[in-house]
């Protein structure tokens, strides 16, 4: 209509009929009925048209068509008609497709790899009405194990959509990016998100889908460990089994997925000390040991010499996640029972934890150094291997089975560089620690670790 009125005539009226079936469309120049013709282009004369039409009056309006677009309009006009309609069928397309997509936001889809680049993994995704549709997967949302040329399909959660952005200039002269209406559409898609978990839970669980088992939180370190507390709605179920399954069978199609990520699954209480007890898992508490303040959200947890460094965990995961779980800020001490075995002088290495952190700690009190005096006694070299860790060979399997290979694992090699750093790290834990000491006790702490070790036992005697 718009281009008729352009190349021929600006009062021109016209009726468009398109056929689907066939793909095509017909155009008819709608001509009023006149008694004396002014506009050629526009009008029509009662004596012509009642050689064709005899019921028609004057003032109604004569169909004349189907029409030849190019007897009416130049080759340009068409073109930019072809190119007008193609554009509005992509912007429905599109549209279809992001509104179907909309509605999967917050579930779990399987995606077959497409494209790997250096930031983002591409998968694509058949939807219900048969669109294929691509998913983005950016590099921060991917766990550490995953592989996408050895898994080519995965699971993955949807989180957002984003649009195209465009520049928008302000009135002030500021510069802000808008997402254009009809521009072009990005699924994001997750693995580390912990709604992930929480839909993967829900997938193999049928009872939280039925609303008999509630998930009351999820606190997780993706790839490496995780925490879920449930509740039951029902006297009957046992919220614990239920989500581990028959010989741990639920929990364990989780737990593949997601690369052996180490799931705890532990009952949820209103009483912040036994759930913060609960939380420490694997370490054993007696929650009567544990002091929360509900106001200002902190716990204190005296704890037995050799559950410490459970309750803390690898790289400080458990604790960071206990206290995710329970939304409180948890502190350890040591519980002594025989406090005469004690050294009065000696400090416990947990008070070093904001210096030190927790990862550090947990290797120092998984060598056995969990006080200050077993630290300088050590010296600097023991204190390296410790951060180190023992050097482990690594195993190589053989394909697609589960026995060893049968020649000799390679040994996980520590690079001179790598050395370098811990060395300068333990030398700053042992500066740190002598600093909490006098000279003098310093002096006679170094001279006591000496003489144990060159007295001779029938000196002893």
């Amino acid at each position: 209509q718009k281009q008729l009125r352009k190349d021929y005539d600006p009062e021109v009226e016209s009726n468009i009929f398109i056929n689907p079936e066939r793909g095509d469309f017909e155009v008819y120049i709608l001509r009023k009925i006149v008694q004396e013709v002014d506009i050629p282009a526009i009008e029509i004369s009662l004596d012509e048209v009642r050689k064709i039409d005899e019921s028609l009056e004057v003032g109604d309006f004569y169909e004349e068509g189907p029409i030849r677009l190019e007897d009416y309009l130049t080759r340009k006009s068409i073109q930019i008609i072809k190119q007008s309609v193609q554009k509005k069928v992509r912007d429905l397309e599109r549209l279809v497709v992001y509104e179907e997509c909309l509605e999967k936001v917050g579930e779990v889809v399987a995606g077959e790899v497409y494209q790997i680049r250096s930031n983002e993994v591409i998968f694509t995704y058949n939807t219900s009405k048969d669109h294929r549709v691509e998913l983005v997967l950016p590099k921060s949302e991917m766990m550490k194990k995953d592989n996408p040329r050895r898994t080519p399909r995965m699971k993955l959660y949807v989180k957002r959509i984003e649009r195209e952005k465009a520049k928008v200039r302000l009135d002030d002269g500021g510069v802000v990016e808008k997402e254009k209406p009809d521009g072009g559409m990005k699924v994001i898609v997750s693995r580390v998100d912990d709604r992930f978990l929480y839909k993967l839970f829900e997938h193999e669980v049928p009872e939280i889908l039925d609303g008999l088992i509630v998930i009351k939180g999820i606190a997780r370190v993706p790839g490496e460990r995780a925490k879920v507390s449930v509740e039951s709605t029902s006297a009957r179920i046992d919220p614990v089994g239920a989500s581990v399954g028959y010989r741990g069978k639920r929990i364990q199609s989780i737990v593949k997925e997601l690369n052996n990520e180490n799931i705890d699954v532990i009952y949820y209480t209103d009483e912040p000390q036994i759930y913060i007890a609960r939380a420490l898992q694997p370490a054993k508490i007696d929650p009567l040991t544990v002091h929360a303040d509900i106001k200002t959200r902190k716990a204190r947890v005296m704890l037995k010499p050799d559950q410490i460094k459970y309750a803390i965990g690898k790289n400080g995961n458990n604790i960071h996640l206990a206290e995710k779980l329970t939304g409180y800020e948890i502190d350890v001490y040591r519980d002594v029972i025989d406090k005469s075995l004690e050294d009065p002088t000696d400090i416990d290495i947990i008070e070093f934890r904001e210096e030190f952190g927790d990862d550090m700690l947990y290797q120092l009190l998984d060598a056995g150094f969990d006080t200050a005096k077993k630290v300088l006694k050590a010296g600097v070299e023991e204190i390296e291997q410790a951060l180190l860790g023992p050097v482990k060979p690594e195993e190589v399997l053989i394909f697609g089975k589960g026995r060893k290979a049968p020649f000799k694992p390679r040994e996980r090699k520590v690079t001179d560089e790598e050395k370098r750093y811990w060395r300068k790290i333990a030398e700053n834990i042992y500066r740190t620690v002598k600093e909490q000491f006098s000279d003098s006790d310093f002096r006679d702490l170094i001279d006591d670790a000496g003489d144990r070790e060159t007295v001779s036992p029938s000196a002893d005697e």
